[in-house]
């Protein structure tokens, strides 16, 4: 009896078992049936797009000849995009650097039609393109809203990789806010789905089949993909198509400063315990902010009652805002907090144009690792540094603390903590006050303008 029993308990066991191994086999069929449900929705609305142009050949002068002159070359590429609707007309949004080069467009649509496609409107600053084709019964995608994606959730992308038409890969949101790879406006959202070159202006899609982001970029040792790929977020999409559409340009707001993170060797010598903020290192003059009464080394806090936390919210918060519209700024000046309304210029493109230093990788003295020598009037003249004053950068020893922090060869120092450095002996006096392992801020002037840096005194 008691063998019967153990038996009979066995095998109710096993086919518990089984039926929860049923049951799991089934949950992952339902998902498999969900991700092939949902590319199937997704994909009539992403186009892969063609684009040739003509690249105009140079002339290089020779010193042993004749100048030669290399001639003109064909350029091919491709890459994605999607169907978008707007004012309730059709458009193809895409990304900048696909079709920047193009002389002519072609669309081609899942169901292998093909149009050739006309630039409504580009933005370099967030790389986002705007065409219009001959058509208006193409499917189209929902937009979505990239403010409530949250990091680890489920997207796929689709695009023409590597000229793979419309292929389809999943993956998740790594992270959200990630930084732009030079001055451009905005963020990126990060993805594992893989992405290849090609995918650019592809779609970025939520479980809900909806659009929220338009592929652009990947990170990567050879070209491949490894698993770090960008999107513009579509928020920031939606805007920028709607002015070009609307205008033929994207009109930004303009403070009129410069700005950069507060690092964690900044704050301390600033006094803080935190790096929450932008800080203000320059004031063009006659600017919006200037005029307003935005000082150097203010600490941008929140616009508008949005907190700022780094370079890129602030950026974001005032290029979304059209010029001439008001804004609040919430400073920190001196350790207290203050309210300063600045009324918004335009953003050109010219003004984020930025001109990159060189660093001089020989032997230099000091305990930073630099030598300093004092302004001469030849410098002064051909750097534009006539009325100002400073001891020069001449050397910046590779490895150094200096080099660590970004100083350069050729950049003016002007102050260290708060105090002047008008020659070499001011500033080898100003160190001497500094103790060994302190952090403490030194003020230069360079091509990028005037800006603060932190540093730590070496121990040894």
């Amino acid at each position: 009896m008691r063998k019967l029993c153990f038996s009979l308990f066995i095998l109710s066991l096993v086919v518990a078992g089984n039926a929860q191994t049923s049951e799991n086999m089934q949950l992952l069929r339902q998902m498999s049936d969900g991700f092939a449900e949902l590319a199937a929705q997704v994909k009539p609305g992403v186009v892969k797009i063609t684009t040739e142009g003509t690249e105009e050949g140079r002339i290089f002068d020779l010193p042993w000849g004749r100048p030669f002159r290399v001639p003109d070359q064909e350029r091919r590429g491709q890459g994605s995009g999607v169907v978008a609707e707007f004012e309730g007309q059709q458009y193809i949004i895409t990304n900048n650097h696909v079709i920047r080069r193009a002389d002519d467009i072609r669309v081609e649509a899942t169901d292998s039609r093909f149009f050739e496609a006309e630039v409504v409107g580009r933005d370099s600053l967030s790389d986002v393109a705007v065409l219009r084709i001959d058509a208006e019964d193409l499917p189209t995608l929902t937009l979505g809203d990239s403010d409530q994606l949250r990091e680890g959730e489920w997207v796929m992308a689709i695009g023409n990789p590597l000229g793979f038409a419309h292929s389809v890969t999943m993956g998740t949101v790594s992270a959200l806010g990630r930084d732009r790879f030079g001055p451009e406006y905005g963020s990126f959202i990060q993805t594992d789905a893989a992405l290849n070159k090609g995918n650019s202006g592809g779609a970025l899609v939520n479980l809900r089949g909806e659009l929220v982001g338009i592929n652009t970029a990947i990170t990567s040792n050879d070209g491949g993909n490894i698993g770090i790929g960008f999107a513009i977020p579509i928020n920031l999409v939606k805007h920028v198509a709607e002015q070009l559409i609307e205008h033929g340009e994207v009109r930004r707001g303009l403070l009129g400063v410069r700005i950069g993170n507060l690092e964690p060797l900044l704050a301390e010598a600033m006094g803080l315990d935190n790096t929450q903020g932008v800080l203000i290192t320059s004031v063009n003059s006659g600017r919006a902010a200037d005029k307003a009464g935005v000082k150097r080394d203010d600490i941008v806090l929140e616009v508008d009652g949005q907190p700022v936390h780094n370079a890129v919210d602030l950026r974001s918060l005032i290029g979304s805002t059209a010029p001439g519209v008001e804004v609040e700024l919430l400073v920190l000046r001196d350790g207290k907090q203050k309210r300063i309304k600045v009324e918004l210029e335009a953003l050109t493109e010219e003004v984020l144009a930025t001109t990159a230093g060189t660093r001089d990788s020989n032997e230099a003295r000091g305990p930073l690792g630099i030598r300093v020598e004092n302004l001469k009037d030849e410098w002064a003249e051909r750097l534009g540094y006539e009325d100002e004053a400073g001891v020069m950068v001449v050397r910046v020893a590779r490895g150094s603390e200096a080099a660590k922090r970004g100083l350069l060869r050729g950049m003016l120092i002007q102050e260290i903590n708060d105090e002047r450095v008008e020659n070499v002996e001011d500033y080898e006096d100003a160190l001497a006050e500094i103790e060994p392992g302190d952090a403490f801020m030194m003020r230069v002037l360079g091509q990028r303008g005037t800006r603060l840096i932190g540093m730590r005194m070496p121990v040894n």
